[in-house]
């Protein structure tokens, strides 16, 4: 009998052990990320198969950001976007890499741009719900939406070699309804009644559209703000 007892409390002490050693990484691991640790409860990102480059917006390496989150502001946050599967991706203190729920995103300033996570609606011309850049916001906005799909090169007979392809949209909200930006011609006639001003302004800067769409259009919505709010 006495030695039922003792074996039941060598038992019983060795499993209260195996659960505080269980504890303590976890332990560790808060006192690390100690107020960011909410960043980190998501699911871990799936790793990609072999492809001849990568799908990140600028670098595929983590980057210093300043994150909203939650409503909650981290200046130091190190994340990268996926621009395939459209997740913005949070390192953790342990190395791991952790999907951000979207719809707790506020914002985030990676690589001298704002990412925010916009939500459709039924306005006219509405884009999808997703991961943009706000490149201008105002009394009008602008979107910028990059996307990576996977391609296949057929060229190698030997065996095929999948890449990604880089893809780019913007979007005008003005009066109620976005428009879909796909050249110069476009853009002025969203811009109207401002058209003339705005031609001559573009000509003085000598401003292409294909050679910076980004910058042709951030500089030609904040002209045309400026000309309408003098005018008004």
């Amino acid at each position: 009998m006495i030695k039922i007892k003792l074996l039941l409390l060598f038992l019983i002490a060795n499993c209260q052990l195996s659960i505080v050693n269980c504890q303590l990484p976890v332990v560790e691991y808060l006192r690390i990320a100690d107020n960011q640790s909410v960043l980190y409860y998501g699911k871990e990102q799936d790793g990609y198969p072999r492809i001849l480059n990568h799908p990140y917006f600028k670098d595929d390496r983590p980057a210093k950001a300043r994150l909203s989150y939650c409503g909650v502001v981290y200046p130091q946050a190190m994340l990268r976007l996926d621009l395939h599967r459209d997740e913005l991706v949070a390192l953790s203190p342990d190395n791991r890499s952790i999907v951000l729920f979207p719809e707790n995103v506020d914002y985030a300033e990676l690589h001298g741009q704002k990412i925010i996570y916009f939500r459709s609606d039924s306005l006219r011309g509405c884009p999808d719900s997703g991961y943009y850049i706000l490149l201008y916001s105002g009394k009008c906005n602008v979107l910028k939406k990059q996307a990576a799909d996977i391609m296949v090169n057929t060229s190698n007979i030997t065996r095929l070699e999948h890449y990604f392809n880089f893809s780019t949209k913007y979007y005008l909200y003005k009066d109620g309804v976005y428009y879909t930006i796909r050249n110069k011609m476009g853009l002025l006639r969203v811009l109207r009644p401002y058209k003339h001003e705005l031609k001559r302004f573009i000509a003085s800067n000598k401003l292409h559209f294909r050679q910076n769409a980004e910058e042709f259009i951030f500089r030609t919505v904040s002209e045309y703000e400026k000309i309408a709010d003098y005018d008004f």
